[in-house]
C-alpha cells in the first residue's frame, strides 16, 4: 500500500504473558526498528517496577542510542500497575519536546486528566515512589516465587516471568471437552468454581490454548486460587 511503519511498541514486562526482556535486548530491538525505517519506538514499561529486579534506568538506557535517534523514542510508565491502581488509570509519557507539543495541542481540547490519578501520583512522588511501591511489589514477588513452585510441582506449562501475570497452557483440558479455545473455560471457571481468569483467546488467536492468571495478591491467596484452578481443571476432565 506504500505505507511506512509509524511506530513499533516494545513491552517489557509484557501483558498478558509477563515475558520480560533485558535492557540490552530492548535497546537492540529498538535500534533495529529505527534502522529499518520505523518513525518511532514506544517502550511500554507499565510493569517495570513489578519485577524481581530493579526498575529500568531511563538515563542509562538511552545511552544505547545515537543522539539523533533519541528524539524518536517514547516511554510509557505510570501508577496503574506499580501501585496496584487499576482503578485510577494513571500513566505518563516521556518523549521529545516536539512529540509532547503535538500531543498536548490535541489533548488540551479532547482529554480530561483524571483528578484521582493525578492526586495519587502527586502523593506517591512526595512520599517517595520506591517506598510506596513496596506495598505492591513485595507481596507480588513473593506470589511469583510461590506460583513458580506450584507450576513446577504440578507439571503445568507456563510463561511466568515478571509483572502481574502468568500465562498458563490449558490445551489438554480444552481438547477433552472439544473446546476450540479458552473462552468457554473462563465462563466455566467463573460459574462453577468462583475463579476469574482471562482467556488467552481474548488477546490473540495464538493464545487460544492459554489463560492469563493474575498473581497480584499475597502468596496465600495466589496459591489458593491456583489450587482452585487445578480443582476446576480436574473436574472438567472428569466430567
Amino acid at each position: 500500500l506504500g505505507r511506512r511503519i509509524a511506530g513499533v511498541v516494545i513491552t517489557s514486562p509484557d501483558n498478558p504473558t509477563g515475558r520480560a526482556l533485558s535492557p540490552e535486548r530492548q535497546a537492540a530491538l529498538g535500534r533495529a526498528a529505527l534502522e529499518a525505517g520505523a518513525a518511532f519506538v514506544l517502550y511500554d514499561w507499565m510493569y517495570h517496577t513489578v519485577t524481581d529486579g530493579s526498575p529500568m534506568d531511563l538515563d542509562s538506557f538511552v545511552q544505547g542510542f545515537e543522539p539523533g535517534q533519541r528524539s524518536r523514542l517514547m516511554f510509557l510508565d505510570g501508577l496503574t500497575k506499580s501501585l496496584g491502581g487499576s482503578n485510577i488509570r494513571s500513566a505518563h509519557l516521556i518523549a521529545s519536546a516536539d512529540v509532547i507539543a503535538f500531543l498536548t495541542a490535541r489533548a488540551s481540547h479532547a482529554v480530561i486528566p483524571p483528578f484521582y490519578g493525578m492526586a495519587v501520583a502527586i502523593a506517591a512522588y512526595q512520599a517517595g515512589f520506591a517506598e510506596v511501591a513496596r506495598v505492591i511489589n513485595e507481596p507480588t514477588s513473593a506470589s511469583r516465587a510461590a506460583l513458580r513452585r506450584f507450576v513446577a510441582e504440578n507439571g503445568l506449562t507456563a510463561t511466568l516471568d515478571q509483572g502481574y501475570y502468568a500465562f498458563l497452557h490449558v490445551g489438554p483440558w480444552l481438547a477433552r471437552r472439544g473446546w476450540a479455545d479458552s473462552e468457554p473455560l473462563g465462563t466455566y471457571l467463573a460459574e462453577e468454581h468462583g475463579l476469574a481468569i482471562v482467556p488467552g483467546a481474548f488477546f490473540s488467536r495464538f493464545g487460544g490454548e492459554w489463560i492469563r492468571f493474575s498473581y497480584a495478591l499475597p502468596p496465600e491467596r495466589t496459591i489458593g486460587a491456583a489450587r482452585r484452578l487445578l480443582e476446576g481443571l480436574d473436574a472438567l476432565a472428569a466430567g
